[in-house]
C-alpha cells in the first residue's frame, strides 16, 4: 500500500531519479511541457522541501514518486484566463511524476490532497493528453487557461473539495453541553456522538453525567452504553467510531453534533491524528537484550530514544515494531502529521465566570449523590467490576474507592469528587485553549447565531 511522506533533503537523489524519467517519458512520447531541459529544477524542490509542500510517495520503503502542493491564496502564474473557484485558501498539485513502477498515483495524491481540506488545482499542457485523461476522470473541471513563467500556455482544472459539516460542543465540566447539543440537535437537524471516554460505558450513568431518559429521546445519541464496564476503550477506537458516525450521519443529510469535554477525543475525532495500535508487538525480539533493543533503535529512529527509557522495554519493542511495518519511525510519522481539521468543523465553547462554574460543580455533584451515585457503584462492585476497571477511573467513581475500603467517610470523598472536578476544569480549559479553535460563548443565544452563520 503506498503512503505519503513529507521530502527530506535525503531523498533528493530519488526525486532527481524520478524527474528523469518525467523527462525522458514526455519526450518519448512527443508532449511539449514543462519537463525538458533541467525543468523542474532541484531548487524548486528544496524551496518546497523548505515551506514543507514536498512530499513522496513510497511503496514498501521505496520511493516511487514525487510531488508538491502548495496552499496558498493567489496562484504563482504570469496570466490567468479562466473562472477560478475564489474559495481562500486553495491549494495545486505541482511537479507530481513517478517512476512507473506502481499504477494509481495520481488517485493516491488526489485523495491525500482531498484530505487537506481545501479545493485543488493542477495544470498540463493541452497535448499531454495522458494526463489530461487522468485529470478529467478524476472530476476536475477545466476552468481556463494559464501562462508559465516560461511564456508555456497550460489548460488549468479545479476540483471542489467539500468537506463534511461538523459541529463539536465542547467545555469544561457542568457548562450545559448536553443541553445545548440537545438544542442544536432539534433547530439544526443534527444527531449528538458522544465525546465522554465514560458515557460509553453501560451501568455507569449518574457519575459520567449522562443524558437521561427524556434527554435521550429528545435527540439521537451515539456512542453512549456501546461497552460493559470491564472492557477497555481508547482513543483510537473511539477515533474511528467517532468518524464511523460522522459519515453515517451526514449520508442521511443531517448535522453531526460532537458534545463532550475529552479534549484529546474531540481532537482525534477533527483533526488528522494517527494512532497505532496498543498491540503492535511480536516475538522477533525476545531474544534480545534492553541495551540490544536500545542499540537497534538508535539505528532506525533515534528520536525516539529521547522519550523512551533503556527500561522499558515494551516500548522499545513497539517502537521497532512500528518502524518495521511502516518502514520510518514514529516521531517521524508524527512530525509528519499537520493537525489540521478534516472537516469543515466548528466547535463552540460554553464557559462561565470560574465562581458560578465551580458553584455549577459542586452543585452537580451533590445532585448525583442525591440521584443514588452511592448505590450505582454498589451495584457495579457487586457485579464484580473493580476499582482498577478502566472504567471507574474517571472522575466520580474513582474517589469512592477509600469509601468502600474503609479509609475515608462518605463526606470526604464527595469533597475529593468535588476538588478532582474543579480541578479537571482547568485542565479542560487549557487543553480546549491551546489544541482547539475553539469560540468560547457565555451565551448559549449568542453561540445558537454562531451556528446559523456556520450552516449558512
Amino acid at each position: 500500500m503506498p503512503e505519503i511522506r513529507k521530502t527530506t533533503p535525503e531523498d533528493l537523489n530519488d526525486v532527481e531519479r524520478i524527474f528523469e524519467r518525467a523527462r525522458r517519458f514526455m519526450k518519448e512520447n512527443g508532449n511539449p511541457t514543462q519537463w525538458k531541459d533541467d525543468r523542474p529544477s532541484l531548487e524548486l524542490v528544496k524551496e518546497d522541501i523548505t515551506s514543507g509542500s514536498s512530499y513522496v510517495v513510497t511503496d514498501d520503503g521505496k520511493i516511487v514518486a514525487t510531488f508538491a502542493f502548495i496552499i496558498g491564496t493567489e496562484p504563482t502564474y504570469l496570466e490567468i484566463d479562466g473562472a477560478w473557484l475564489d474559495d481562500d485558501p486553495y491549494g495545486t498539485i505541482h511537479r507530481i511524476a513517478s517512476d512507473g513502477s506502481v499504477k494509481g498515483i495520481f488517485a493516491e495524491v488526489l485523495e491525500f490532497c482531498e484530505k487537506k481540506g481545501v479545493d485543488i488545482r493542477i495544470d498540463t499542457h493541452k497535448d499531454n493528453r495522458p494526463m489530461l485523461h487522468v485529470i478529467e476522470k478524476s472530476g476536475f473541471t477545466r476552468c481556463g487557461i494559464i501562462i508559465v513563467d516560461d511564456g508555456t500556455e497550460r489548460i488549468a482544472f479545479q476540483k471542489k473539495c467539500s468537506r463534511k459539516k461538523v459541529l463539536a460542543i465542547v467545555g469544561p465540566t457542568a457548562s450545559g453541553k448536553t443541553a445545548f447539543g440537545i438544542r442544536c440537535a432539534g433547530e439544526f437537524n443534527g444527531e449528538i456522538i458522544s465525546g465522554d471516554s465514560i458515557q460509553i460505558y453501560r451501568g455507569l450513568d449518574i457519575g459520567s453525567a449522562k443524558p437521561d431518559t427524556r434527554e435521550l429521546s429528545e435527540a439521537r445519541h451515539h456512542l453512549i452504553d456501546i461497552k460493559d464496564p470491564d472492557e477497555n476503550y481508547s482513543v483510537k477506537e473511539f477515533q474511528e467510531l467517532s468518524r464511523s458516525c460522522i459519515d453515517r450521519i451526514s449520508d442521511e443529510g443531517k448535522l453531526p453534533i460532537i458534545v463532550g469535554g475529552t479534549g484529546l477525543y474531540i481532537k482525534a475525532a477533527l483533526y488528522d491524528y494517527v494512532f497505532f495500535e496498543e498491540d503492535e508487538e511480536d516475538d522477533q525480539y525476545e531474544d534480545l537484550s534492553n541495551a540490544q533493543l536500545y542499540e537497534l533503535l538508535q539505528e532506525k529512529d533515534p528520536k525516539a530514544l529521547e522519550k523512551i527509557h533503556i527500561n522499558n522495554r515494551k516500548r522499545l519493542i513497539r517502537a521497532l515494531n512500528i518502524y518495521e511495518k511502516h518502514h520510518k519511525g514514529i516521531s517521524q510519522i508524527k512530525d509528519e502529521q499537520e493537525h489540521r481539521p478534516i472537516y469543515d468543523c466548528l466547535i463552540i465553547g460554553l464557559t462561565a465566570p470560574r465562581e458560578i462554574l465551580f458553584e455549577k460543580i459542586n452543585q452537580r455533584v451533590d445532585r448525583m449523590v442525591e440521584a443514588g451515585l452511592i448505590k450505582e457503584i454498589e451495584g457495579l462492585l457487586e457485579k464484580g467490576i473493580s476499582f482498577d476497571d478502566q472504567s471507574m477511573q474517571g472522575i466520580g467513581y474513582k474517589e469512592f474507592r477509600a469509601y468502600f475500603e474503609n479509609r475515608k467517610s462518605l463526606e470526604e470523598c464527595i469533597e475529593d469528587v468535588k476538588i478532582n472536578s474543579r480541578h479537571f476544569a482547568k485542565r479542560q480549559y487549557t487543553f480546549f485553549r491551546n489544541q482547539l479553535n475553539v469560540k468560547w460563548f457565555d451565551d448559549t443565544d449568542e453561540a445558537m447565531k454562531e451556528v446559523r452563520e456556520w450552516l449558512t
